[in-house]
């Protein structure tokens, strides 16, 4: 019976270097173009939040540091280790946001949102209006007031379970492998 190349993590032992080397340049590219994505989609009241998306290697041997700011740049994501044992990892980031703040942010967890200024945001609001009293969350606006949000509410969860993160994740695999 045949059976699929790339299906198990020692079919990576019969690869050239330069396949290798591809292979963490196509991810390199991917985790950029997820970075891009949701530094483009969060929420930017001052841009330290959209700033703060890093991509993580989870192996060893990567090198270069993580992150760096919107837009982000291909030197913004760690050079992976070409060893065949790495590449055959099939977890290779995990891209995070490095605010304290961040499951705020990311509609997960209700809180009380105050403008951190008076100037208002860099980015355009997406909402404008009034906060129910009590927790809420952040893209939580509706009605009349001051409150701003500058991402829609749930603008996370849609990203990762609608499909925008599989495209981006896609369309990286595809860059990095032209480049």
């Amino acid at each position: 019976m045949a059976r699929r190349i790339g299906t198990r993590r020692n079919d990576v032992r019969n690869l050239a270097p330069d396949a290798l080397n591809a292979i963490n340049q196509a991810t390199r590219q991917a985790a950029l173009e997820i970075l891009n994505d949701l530094g483009d989609r969060s929420p930017a009241y001052t841009g330290e939040f959209r700033d703060s998306w890093v991509a993580v290697p989870v192996g060893t041997g990567a090198g270069g540091t993580a992150g760096g700011e919107y837009p982000y740049a291909i030197s913004d994501v760690p050079e992976l280790s070409s060893s065949r044992r790495e590449v055959a990892r099939v977890k290779k980031f995990t891209i995070e946001n490095t605010q304290p703040y961040a499951e705020y942010a990311l509609d997960l967890k209700e809180g009380r949102f105050y403008p951190p200024d008076e100037f208002g945001p860099i980015k355009t609001p997406v909402k404008e209006g009034g906060r129910a009293p009590g927790l809420t969350k952040r893209g939580d606006v509706s009605g009349e007031g001051e409150a701003k949000s500058t991402a829609d509410l749930d603008w996370y969860a849609d990203y990762y379970g609608g499909g925008g993160m599989q495209r981006a994740l896609e369309k990286g695999v595809k860059l990095g492998f032209k480049a």
